[in-house]
């Protein structure tokens, strides 16, 4: 829900006098910030892990085309494919790898 959602709901509290209604709300729209701000960490950690596996998926089909057509012409074009894929795959690992240790 967003927070105008909340605040709605806040006000029709307000007008049928439920206070016990109204401390949840005011409640939840305090911590709102930061539960907005915790799905925001664990978005952005399952797109990095979905990169991650998506880097791996390429990879394998890669070493499937080298494996199948190794003596080919585009053979060093995959390897060089290969190569910055393992470097992402790096790079991502180690933002993965940043991120959990601010979550802890």
């Amino acid at each position: 829900m967003s927070i105008d959602d909340y605040l709605d709901l806040l006000n029709y509290a307000k007008a049928i006098n439920d206070e016990q209604w109204q401390a949840d709300l005011l409640e939840q729209l305090n911590n709102y910030e930061m539960l907005a701000e915790e799905k925001k960490q664990v978005d952005s950690v399952r797109a990095l892990w979905s990169r991650f596996d998506d880097i791996n998926l390429l990879l394998m089909q890669l070493f499937d085309k080298l494996r199948e057509q190794e003596d080919t012409t585009n053979s060093g074009l995959w390897r060089e494919q290969m190569w910055e894929l393992k470097m992402e795959r790096i790079h991502v690992a180690k933002q993965l790898q940043a991120r959990y240790i601010k979550i802890r």
